[in-house]
């Protein structure tokens, strides 16, 4: 093992010890040293393009939640002065959430959505159960809305017929149906 291999030894491409591992020049160094540079170049561009266009939505969508926050808002206080001038005990109660909503717009409106965000998880954290039962009645309050939105023209078996079996039903067979 001792051994000299030759010209590769004399160009300094094998270890002395061992005669196989190969050693790096400095020229493979450089090499490895730019592509690792380029690497992290990459992934930075990649990881701040990626933010960019998460903050860009975000503040797209928080546009659109403080329009239709105001516009619940909105439509609770024209519903709360209908019913006062009802005579209804409801009335208060009513434009109180209305101003609470108008509330809520005004405050997605005025911070910035990190803020929210940071502010939306202590508070998970803090109310676990609440978040959850939320979450749980948002959940079913959107399944609802759609399937209530859902158009049933275009449905199978809108027409009442179903093109699928019920568990009560037996299709016919084609060696059965001529007997």
């Amino acid at each position: 093992m001792g051994e000299s291999t030759g010209a590769a030894d004399e160009q300094g491409l094998f270890d002395n010890q061992s005669g196989r591992i190969p050693r790096t020049n400095a020229n493979q160094q450089g090499v490895r040293e730019k592509a690792v540079t380029q690497g992290e170049n990459f992934i930075d561009k990649a990881k701040n393009t990626a933010q960019e266009r998460v903050r860009s939505t975000v503040a797209t969508r928080k546009g659109q939640a403080v329009e239709t926050v105001s516009g619940l808002a909105q439509s609770l206080l024209l519903a709360g002065q209908n019913l006062q001038d009802q005579q209804s005990p409801a009335a208060r109660l009513v434009e109180k959430a209305a101003e609470r909503l108008d509330q809520v717009a005004q405050y997605l409106e005025t911070t910035e959505p990190d803020a929210v965000l940071r502010r939306a998880e202590q508070w998970a954290r803090q109310n676990p159960a609440l978040f959850v039962g939320g979450a749980f009645v948002v959940g079913l309050l959107g399944a609802r809305f759609l399937k209530s939105s859902r158009p049933t023209a275009n449905l199978p078996g809108s027409d009442g017929s179903s093109p699928y079996f019920s568990d009560r039903e037996v299709s016919m067979s084609p060696v059965t149906e001529g007997v």
